[in-house]
């Protein structure tokens, strides 16, 4: 230990007293230089720029330097690497790595701590915390904290060794493993159901991450099959590694064998999941003859059907239809058609039923579904009927009841015109195969969704605060999601692709890693329930 006058050793005098005494030791260095040499650790609390690039090169191998004098550091990032290269650093400081910030430790102490109402904060937990935090470095970052950095990638190493401040799974980390540790320690107050307790936590980051929390814990009590059909993409695959870590899922990677598992290689993971290659899979021919039974009568000859099992697009969806997977999941780098059209062919929609596509927009605390947002352009009433009762399954399916508004520029007859008599058709439709739901329509998207505007002026609905919007056309729904989520703050999981006889979902082109896991976590459910 050092200070102003250098090293605290045993038998020095000037600037000593009680509390110094204790960490006197003996000693032939005098000052820090002396100190530093061979050094493993440095630890600053001091003044800027006491370090200099001689003291780092005379550590030990490999040193670890936390210069966290404010605002300016010991020794700053750029001349530690300029010294040497082998230090992990850090600072007090966001614009450099390793960010050392109390932000990272005392909300959360306090948090588990007062959760079980514990006497006193003891050393377990903040030991508790310390480990919470190391554990969470080596897991894979959200895109939104990378993004929230300007950076293009961050990954355990030496540049990250601390999770960031603005990383919202602090709280999850951190406060329960302080609640358990005053739990186990005898401090606590009161127990808790830690997975209760994580619902609990995740409903302060809003309700989008309460709401995937519940569906995980769910989605984990039977994981199933997800075949990924870009298993080549970072993305799918930080995804898909995820989803297997926190045992959602059992992945399976579409790809060139060696080419994925050296992308597997550059992203830092040490993970070896089952990986297919279409093109020399030991199934593809007898895909092939169950595509060609199903599609011999549409124009596809049995040559024909084996050049397209050589394609990850059909190859995966006919795993899920042979049942060798209980789901598939692609779209990141196709355009939705390209997906969607061989999942139709491969494993088609329910009897009787029209596929459309769905998200669940988290809006202030409301959970409402808008639909169909990616599949039929411009409904029949036959189809818009079929997406409204597509949309009523889903809802039920999350344990909502649902309450179906069927949108158009006109209330109620207000405008008549053969688009706004459509929807009112559609409502029809509804009513007589589900008589048991509520709905109405034809009406404007402001009515839909203030009870108060809908009592003021049409009493009568059936409907008041609908949780599900079934809008007239594509454009309209997929437009308005888009808006709600840019400009109105709005969370989209999604979209969810309804109406296929087994579960198959279409990502968004550009779907971060937690849209990914989140559409992985429904097809788990939807799974689950056939």
């Amino acid at each position: 230990m050092c200070d102003s006058k250098g090293v605290i050793y045993k038998g020095r005098t000037a600037g000593m007293n009680e509390f110094k005494e204790k960490y006197a030791i003996e000693t032939d260095a005098r000052t820090l230089e002396d100190a530093l040499k061979g050094a493993d650790v440095f630890i600053g609390l001091s003044v800027a720029n006491c370090v200099t690039r001689e003291m780092v090169r005379s550590m030990a191998r490999d040193p670890i330097i936390f210069a966290m004098a404010n605002p300016d550091p010991e020794i700053t990032y750029e001349e530690v690497k300029a010294a040497r290269s082998d230090v992990i650093f850090g600072t007090g400081r966001s614009d450099y790595p390793n960010q050392v910030n109390n932000v990272l430790g005392f909300p959360f102490i306090f948090r588990g701590a007062l959760d079980v109402r514990a006497r006193k904060v003891n050393m377990e937990m903040k030991m508790a915390a310390t480990r919470a935090l190391a554990a969470l470095a080596k897991e894979d970052v959200p895109d939104a904290v990378i993004r929230a950095y300007g950076l293009t990638e961050l990954r355990f190493g030496r540049e990250y060794i601390i999770p960031k401040p603005l990383d919202p799974r602090v709280l999850m980390w951190v406060a329960p493993a302080v609640a358990k540790a005053a739990i186990d320690t005898g401090v606590a107050r009161r127990t808790l159901d830690m997975e209760e307790y994580l619902t609990m936590l995740s409903a302060r980051l809003g309700k989008g991450a309460q709401t995937m929390h519940m569906l995980e814990h769910k989605a984990r009590k039977a994981p199933k099959r997800v075949v990924y059909g870009e298993g080549r993409e970072p993305r799918v695959i930080r995804a898909a590694h995820e989803v297997e870590v926190n045992g959602v899922a059992t992945p399976i990677l579409l790809g060139h064998v060696d080419e994925v598992r050296r992308q597997i290689k550059e992203l830092g993971l040490d993970w070896a999941p089952e990986i297919i290659d279409p093109i020399d899979a030991p199934k593809a021919a007898e895909y092939a003859e169950r595509f060609y039974a199903k599609r011999q009568r549409k124009g596809v000859t049995l040559s024909r059907a084996r050049e397209l099992m050589r394609q990850k697009m059909y190859y995966g969806p006919m795993m899920v239809e042979c049942g060798d997977a209980d789901a598939f999941i692609a779209g990141l780098a196709y355009n939705y058609p390209e997906v969607l059209r061989p999942a139709l062919q491969c494993v088609g929609a329910q009897e009787g039923r029209y596929v459309s596509g769905v998200y669940m927009m988290l809006v202030q605390d409301k959970m409402i579904f808008f639909t169909d947002a990616t599949v039929i352009i411009d409904p029949t009433a036959e189809q818009l009927a079929a997406i409204a009762l597509n949309a009523a399954d889903l809802a039920e399916r999350f344990g909502v009841k649902p309450r179906i508004a069927m949108l158009s520029f006109s209330n109620f007859g207000s405008t008549p015109h053969p688009d706004s008599e459509k929807v009112q058709r559609a409502t029809e439709l509804v009513r007589q195969r589900r008589p048991d739901l509520e709905v109405d329509g034809e009406m404007q998207a402001d009515i839909a969704v203030s009870p108060e505007l809908m009592k003021r002026n049409y009493s009568f609905s059936r409907v008041s605060d609908a949780n599900v919007l079934v809008f007239p056309d594509l454009g309209s729904a997929n437009t308005s999601y888009k808006l709600l989520r840019e400009l109105g703050g709005a969370e989209a999981i999604g979209p969810i692709l309804v109406g296929m006889a087994k579960p198959i979902h279409v990502l968004a082109t550009g779907a971060e890693v937690r849209d990914i896991v989140n559409v992985t976590t429904i097809a788990v459910i939807e799974a689950q329930g056939r």
